[in-house]
């Protein structure tokens, strides 16, 4: 389902998803809020089609009633169950008259509204509330729960082993049963978690910032909903040093702290979720350059003080599972590139999955070689090999290569005195957006993305945005010298339509929001299953 805000909903956009016989997700403030299906004759014929068939499976219960020695009512047969309260006439309602206020009023009214287009019914908007994602939520909980006993019943009784389609394979048959999943004297289906449903559903998550460009090494922990929403937090700690012992006992106390803030009896922590740069695996640090460590599974130690699952990510790839959360995909192939003042990363989303490479290291964008003949080329990165992405476009190695020059102040100050044309800085800022566009349009050859998310200090990258190639708003200063820069790059190296058919993402991040992307790790890798937690082995 293709997810648009609701500001871009145009009579073009509905005639298009009409077009392809597809339904629109409406957005509003990156939330989901609601679900626009077009208005065509085929749905209307499908629409008929389901009246007729509930219709005549009527008749054919009133003729087995006849035959028992009943009388068959045809008014009785064929009308609706009386419910004059739910059964309102959809508002009308113009696409210009579209707005995320009419929208949560009509949620809270729980009615659908006909969007109209040149006095034409053109689709229908049914709001998306939080009860109506719990119950979705519920409705294919209780389904996985039941084919997960329907194959353990088979595998008991006769031993065969039922594929996943067979076991999510939904026959007329089933529809028609009750949602009670099977059940054997054996093996009897774990009760459901008392702490409630879906909107009780809590999640801590925690940045991990070691060796900031401010030297100020700490812990920022949140708790979120289950669509990874602040809701309580953030909270911040200090780590005075970072000895893997006293971290350890910091991030336990946060957590601690972190939990107190839940109601109790209304909110249930379902996991945490904890970020940090380098390279990570199975819940090991086994690279953090920023913090010297090495082969620290921090995971299993803080699972030793709680009792909830706790998965540790990488943050660019926490990122990367957030945007999935904000975009709304399950298919989107994407790459999201992360610069912050001590580095680069970058996560790929492939058919809606994280990749993560063998041992957890797949995405080490800046800590690719970027060829290029200028004199910044001698600056080595932070990992000392020559020529890597991060020693040419990082913020930290744009001031080395100014202090080079001998332009001192450091990054902020070559910001400040940056112009469009001219001087040692244009150069370097210039030089720095090529080395990136080199690695773009690296990504686009090998995985052809439908979209880069770049994520970064607005000095380089700019306000927050969303456009395609060739399309970006002109930027002042720094900014402008560094992405026209990269977006020239990316057209002198991208191969075919690959970067006219990627669209390009800009974003800012602060803490509290990395926090919560690794919350949606938690989320994303631990499912309430009768009370029960699958762990994904990876986290």
């Amino acid at each position: 389902m293709e997810t648009i805000g609701i500001r871009e909903v145009s009579g073009e956009r509905i005639t298009a998803a009409a077009d392809r016989g597809e339904v629109l997700g409406i957005t509003n403030g990156r939330v989901l809020a609601g679900v626009l299906m077009p208005l065509v004759p085929e749905t209307v014929d499908r629409l008929v089609d389901q009246n007729l068939t509930r219709i005549l499976r009527s008749i054919r219960e009133g003729e087995r009633e006849f035959k028992d020695g009943g009388s068959i009512d045809l008014e009785a047969l064929t009308e609706e169950p009386s419910h004059p309260s739910s059964h309102r006439a959809p508002a009308r309602v113009t696409i210009r008259g579209l707005s995320g206020a009419r929208l949560d009023q009509a949620a809270t009214l729980h009615e659908a509204l006909v969007v109209t287009h040149g006095g034409t019914d053109v689709a229908l908007l049914i709001p998306v509330t939080p009860q109506w994602v719990e119950r979705l939520v519920e409705r294919n909980l209780s389904r996985i729960r039941h084919s997960i006993e329907r194959g353990e019943h088979e595998i008991a009784i006769g031993g065969a082993v039922p594929t996943l389609d067979e076991l999510l394979e939904e026959t007329e048959t089933a529809t028609e049963q009750s949602t009670a999943p099977l059940t054997t004297p054996e093996r009897p289906l774990a009760p459901r978690s008392a702490a409630g449903g879906l909107l009780q559903q809590r999640a801590i998550g925690i940045k991990i910032i070691s060796d900031d460009v401010d030297s100020r090494d700490r812990l920022v922990g949140v708790v979120t909903d289950m669509l990874g929403r602040l809701v309580h937090g953030p909270i911040e700690t200090p780590l005075p040093d970072l000895d893997q012992g006293h971290v350890l006992a910091s991030i336990v106390d946060l957590i601690d702290e972190l939990r107190a803030t839940l109601h109790p009896d209304q909110e249930h922590l379902i996991g945490v979720g904890m970020g940090i740069g380098g390279h990570v695996h199975r819940g090991t640090i086994v690279n953090s350059p920023n913090a010297s460590w090495h082969r620290f599974p921090l995971a299993s130690l803080v699972q030793q003080h709680v009792e909830v699952p706790v998965v540790l990510e990488n943050d660019a790839n926490s990122l990367a599972v957030r945007e999935r959360f904000l975009r709304g995909t399950d298919d989107e192939s994407m790459a999201v590139i992360l610069i912050t003042d001590r580095g680069v990363g970058a996560s790929l989303i492939l058919n809606g999955r994280v990749f993560r490479g063998a041992h957890g290291m797949a995405g080490e964008l800046g800590h690719v070689p970027v060829e290029f003949s200028h004199p910044n080329s001698k600056i080595k990165c932070r990992c000392q090999s020559p020529g890597c992405l991060e020693g040419a476009t990082a913020p930290y190695a744009i001031a080395r290569t100014l202090a080079e020059e001998g332009i001192s102040g450091g990054f902020d100050a070559a910001v400040a005195d940056a112009t469009t044309s001219g001087g040692i800085i244009h150069t370097v800022f210039d030089r720095a957006g090529e080395a990136l566009g080199r690695a773009i349009a690296t990504l686009i050859n090998l995985f052809n993305p439908s979209a880069i998310v770049l994520i970064g200090p607005q000095a380089l990258v700019g306000a927050p945005r969303t456009f395609r190639n060739g399309a970006d708003a002109a930027q002042e200063g720094a900014t402008g010298l560094y992405m026209r820069a990269v977006q020239r790059t990316v057209n002198d190296h991208a191969f075919s339509t690959g970067a006219d058919d990627c669209q390009f993402i800009v974003r800012q991040v602060n803490d509290a929001e990395g926090a919560a992307a690794a919350a949606a790790c938690i989320i994303e890798q631990f499912a309430p299953l009768g009370g029960t937690y699958a762990l994904s082995q990876h986290g």
